[in-house]
Parts: C-alpha cells; structure tokens; sequence
C-alpha cells in the first residue's frame, strides 16, 4: 500500500512540474530560427497576459490567504523555463495556449511564486519564454540568444507597464527563478543598477542562476537578513555519493557555476550550514509546510542538502529525485516568505 501511494505522489509531482527531470541525453525537436513564428505580443496593459495580478482572483493561490494584512510593498515575480517539451518545435512559449497557461498557474504558480502572495500586491506577468533547449551552445548560438531576447522583451514590456500603472511608488521585491533569474538579472541591470529606482528596492531574489560580482555596478549581495536594497542568490544541489554525482545530469551543473555567488536561505549569511531546527518550512505537493526537514549541509558555489527530513512516504518520493533544482523555492518556501516580510518591513521603517 505503502508503495502505492508514493507512486501516485511521484506521478502528482511530475504532472505539475516540480520534479520532472532526465538523467539520459535529450534530443529535441527544433524549427529553423529564421523562420520563426511568435505568438501575438501580450498587452500588459490588459489583466489577460498577467497570470497574477491583485485585481484577479487566482484560484491556485486560494489556498495561500491568511488572515494577516499584506505589507505595502509590490512583488514581480518572473517564473522559470516551463516551455520543455523535447518534440516541441517551438522557439518561444505561445502564452494564450490555454493549456500552457495551466501547467505554469499550477506549477510554478502555485508552489514557488505563493512564497509571495502573502508578502504584498503580487504580480506575475505570462511571458513567450524561450524553450529549454536555448540552454544547448548548439542552440544558444543558432537562435536561442534571439528566443531569449525575445522573452527578455516581454518581461521589461510587462516591468514598465507594472512601473507606470500599478506601482504607485511603492517599495519593489524581485523575486524570479532559473530563466526567469536571467531576465531578472538583466531587469535589474537595466532600471535598479545605480539608478535612482535602487532606492525603492527591498530585496531581488536571484534563485536558480548564476550570479557573479561582476554582473551589478552598486547592486551588492546581501550577507546579513536585515539587509535591504540587494540581492540574494543561491542553488540548490543533493548532497550524494560520488558514484551518483557521476551518473546525475543537473540542470545547473557545478563546474557551471564557477564565480558564483550564494547565501544560505535558511540563515540567510554565508555560514556554509543550518541546522534542522532552523528552517522554517518545506511546501509539499498537498500545500503543507513542513518546518525542520532541511538541513544544508555544505555550501560552495551551490548550497548542498541531503534528502529532506519527512515521514517515509514523502522521503520515498522526494528520493527518487537528485536533480533539486526545481525545489530551489519550495524547499524554502517558509524561509522566504518570512525573509521577505522581515526584509519588507526592514525597509518600511528606514525608509520612514
């Protein structure tokens, strides 16, 4: 029975998403760049193109209400690669397909960008992001750089929409994960780096990606959980066995991340472990959060943990899995959240 049960946890997950992984060589389909066909340009003006926005009701953040009122403070936050079908020809993500906007709303939505919703006025903006394979040299230097610009587009469109009609002046978290990190890096660049809006940022967290000294002018990242106006940044990768390290394809590979920078999210400096009792929280696939279950173990360039502590059918589930990359939120989930209002209202007060 017991058996039973973790297969339809395993087969739950990797429908929504989170744990979906290969460790064999994937060869995918593709369309010549030059012949390229986008699907219509969003107009973030209009709530449709906006996946969360305060002035919509979504239904997957339902579960995420509370009774506390949401800080002043507005959160943009830019999902990961979830355009990954091998077969799919596709450059860039097509973000009327209603279909596609039901795997990212019950997804990414659901369990990474939630850190959030409580936090303040959350925007999520959909975005014609570019497929996973861009991240291939072979096809970065044959159209992926131009997919990814392309998606980049729509992000800074959909940033100064946010700028002009929503955000009224109020402080700004970034929050983003893994491509979305990309655009997020290069959204910071281009309106925060030693500009003037640097001044209404709380905090940018940059999860999933690589981030180095040399990417921001005056932007620094933050050591110390009551800082503000910088950012934060990590990966996450199990702690294994040589032997499994070997065998294991990650999305983010170590050798990758040589430079990199990374902050612990459970301590939030640069001590390079937690301990159980500290962490704030897991969210699980039923929406629980599951305090004291992750313990980092090491962190050098990437933060390292070992398979969470929970009860045998969750870690059943969990271990099947060796690349954490998709759990660089939820792992988190409750650290974040809290780090988000403390930082929020860190800021609030210097800020009066």
């Amino acid at each position: 029975m017991n058996k039973v049960i973790a297969a339809l946890i395993l087969y739950f997950f990797y429908s929504c998403g989170l744990l979906s992984e290969s460790n064999k060589v994937i060869v995918y389909e593709s369309s010549n760049f030059e012949n390229l066909k986008t699907s219509q340009k969003p107009d973030y003006r209009n709530l449709d193109p906006w996946a969360v926005h305060p002035n919509k009701t979504v239904e997957q953040l339902i579960d995420f209400e509370n009774n506390q009122s949401k800080l002043p403070v507005d959160v943009f936050f830019i999902y990961p690669t979830m355009h990954t079908d091998k077969n799919d020809t596709t450059w860039n993500a097509d973000i009327f397909d209603a279909k596609t906007r039901k795997y990212i709303l019950e997804s990414t939505v659901k369990y990474q960008s939630s850190a959030w919703f409580s936090v303040g006025n959350l925007y999520v903006p959909f975005y014609r992001q570019a497929h996973l394979r861009v991240f291939e040299e072979s096809y970065w230097k044959n159209g992926g750089e131009e997919a990814f610009d392309i998606a980049y587009q729509d992000v800074r469109e959909a940033f100064l929409i946010f700028l002009e009609k929503y955000n009224s002046g109020n402080p700004i978290i970034i929050a983003s994960h893994s491509q979305g990190a990309g655009h997020a890096k290069r959204i910071l660049q281009e309106f925060f780096d030693n500009k003037p809006l640097q001044n209404k940022l709380v905090a940018a967290y940059l999860i999933g990606t690589k981030i180095t000294s040399k990417d921001f002018k005056s932007l620094k990242l933050m050591t110390n959980q009551n800082e503000t106006g910088g950012f934060i940044t990590w990966n996450t990768h199990r702690k294994m066995s040589e032997r499994k390290t070997k065998k294991t394809s990650f999305t983010v590979p170590f050798d990758y991340l040589e430079n990199a920078l990374c902050v612990n999210p459970v301590t939030w400096n640069l001590e390079k472990a937690s301990n159980y009792s500290s962490h704030k929280g897991f969210l699980y696939l039923n929406t629980k959060i599951y305090p004291k279950s992750v313990k980092i173990e090491n962190m050098d360039k990437a933060i390292f943990v070992k398979i969470p502590k929970m009860d045998i059918i969750k870690k059943l589930a969990v271990s099947t899995v060796r690349d954490y990359h998709k759990a660089d939120i939820n792992m988190f989930w409750e650290d974040i959240r809290q780090n988000s209002i403390h930082r929020t209202k860190m800021f609030l007060e210097n800020e009066n």
